[in-house]
């Protein structure tokens, strides 16, 4: 960025457009904070969403009982961001904390169990926004003061495997198989699904594609 090309944008401008959290973020989210690396705001608005969606949902929060699906996601979040805060790598620390959040948006995760861990884990990075969520999810006294969530072995691993299962990149519903399944099979029982008919039919499936442990797309055409 130079003043030459009109494109300098300071500290304080992007704070008061997008509060200093979401500043923070941007920049250990352009990757290892000892490497060189462009600076380009095009991007920081992807930050600020994902604060935003992590607000909505702790404005959901309940005391009912978690899934163990939500559960799961929790505490591979938990892991991931410990051990990438352990190496200082904050820029997989925030994606594994959008990943976490999307999951947890996806599964109805909004119960205080997951979200108090949640806010004690975004604390490093958006301490001001932690903060509040830490409030709205009942936590008594400062964030800053709360144990850090540690990782169980028993919500990361498990027998079977939920897919989203996708139609041109579309999802339509989930898809609940052992883990033990290859790829093969895993897109067999996709396929002899009843909600597939109903997506294909009249059209030609082209090309099926299944990321193990991820996601089933059905291109059709």
């Amino acid at each position: 960025m130079s003043k030459s090309k009109f494109n300098v944008q300071t500290p304080d401008d992007l704070v008061e457009r997008y509060g200093a959290d979401t500043l923070r973020c941007y920049e250990m989210f352009l990757g290892p904070l000892t490497q060189h690396k462009p600076w380009d705001t095009k991007g920081i608005s992807g930050v600020h969403n994902f604060l935003r969606k992590t607000h909505r949902l702790f404005s959901q929060a309940s005391d009912e009982s978690p899934s163990e699906e939500s559960m799961r996601i929790l505490h591979k979040c938990i892991k991931k961001v410990s051990d990438d805060l352990n190496r200082h790598a904050f820029n997989t620390v925030i994606s594994a904390l959008m990943i976490g959040v999307n999951e947890l948006l996806d599964s109805k995760g909004h119960q205080r169990k997951l979200l108090q861990p949640l806010a004690i884990l975004l604390s490093p990075i958006a301490p001001h926004l932690a903060e509040e969520l830490w409030s709205l999810s009942g936590g008594a006294e400062s964030v800053l003061d709360a144990e850090w969530p540690e990782s169980e072995d028993k919500w990361l691993t498990s027998d079977r495997i939920t897919y989203p299962v996708s139609f041109n990149g579309k999802v339509r519903f989930q898809l609940d198989v052992e883990a033990t399944l290859d790829a093969k099979e895993v897109e067999a029982a996709a396929l002899a699904h009843e909600k597939t008919a109903g997506q294909i039919e009249g059209k030609t499936i082209r090309k099926v594609i299944v990321v193990p442990g991820r996601i089933i797309n059905i291109v059709i055409g």
